[in-house]
């Protein structure tokens, strides 16, 4: 009898661990539903040319770093820098992404120590040679950032980072950026092509929940988060 109560404790503290961790608003890509739910969404052929180059982030702060190299590497016209490990293939690295430009706005030490702003995200993406556009979640309506979504992610020659508050969302942890690959009409979702794999894979997020996400206050800056529009030339 007191294995047989041991088992059932066990079983209710794990079901309350995946409950917390993984919310029920929540469609994550690797159930059924989400698979199911990318094929058949009527804007995701950004996801198909984005998702192969989704890395890892390697530092807890580097949420942003990732997202810019993984938003890069994927565009047809940017031009990838060579790194000395990689040579001769041009590739966006995250060290890559630190350049003597781009630690004038902040350095790789302090980015390590608390990451990057929205506002520093889209610097970044300036002095990396592509063009960026912020937009701040205060200013966003749901159907704003209904409309950013599509526009984006039906351009080639354009990617989309978004700056989310997982507290929002019952996940673990507080501010967070990463890459949209897809929006679902039907369900009126966005997928989160998230960098922090090791705690999420992609998931579904409704426009009006990750709306909510992006008005929260980055104490970093003392502006809400938002998102990032990148843009490159489409005959560079």
């Amino acid at each position: 009898m007191p294995q047989f109560k041991s088992a059932i404790a066990f079983v209710v503290l794990l079901v309350g661990f995946l409950s917390n961790s993984f919310s029920a608003d929540l469609v994550y890509i690797n159930s059924s539903a989400g698979s199911e739910r990318l094929l058949k969404s009527d804007f995701n052929r950004q996801y198909f040319a984005l998702a192969s180059y989704v890395d890892t982030q390697e530092r807890l702060t580097f949420c942003g770093i990732s997202s810019i190299s993984a938003a890069l590497n994927s565009l047809p016209t940017m031009a990838r820098p060579i790194t000395p490990a990689l040579a001769p293939h041009p590739y966006f690295t995250e060290d890559s992404i630190f350049t003597e430009l781009t630690t004038k706005i902040k350095s790789r030490d302090n980015v390590l120590k608390s990451g990057l702003t929205l506002e520093q995200i889209g610097l970044y993406i300036n002095s990396l040679g592509a063009n960026s556009s912020v937009h701040y979640g205060s200013e966003l309506s749901v159907s704003d950032l209904r409309t950013l979504v599509k526009s984006s992610l039906s351009n080639r020659y354009q990617r989309i980072l978004v700056n989310f508050d997982r507290k929002i969302l019952d996940q673990d942890g507080s501010g967070h950026f990463s890459p949209i690959g897809a929006y679902d009409s039907e369900s009126d979702s966005v997928l989160i092509l998230d960098v922090a794999k090791y705690k999420y894979p992609p998931f579904w997020v409704t426009t009006s929940d990750l709306q909510a996400s992006i008005k929260t206050i980055d104490s970093d800056s003392g502006k809400s988060r938002g998102v990032v529009q990148i843009t490159v030339n489409p005959s560079k």
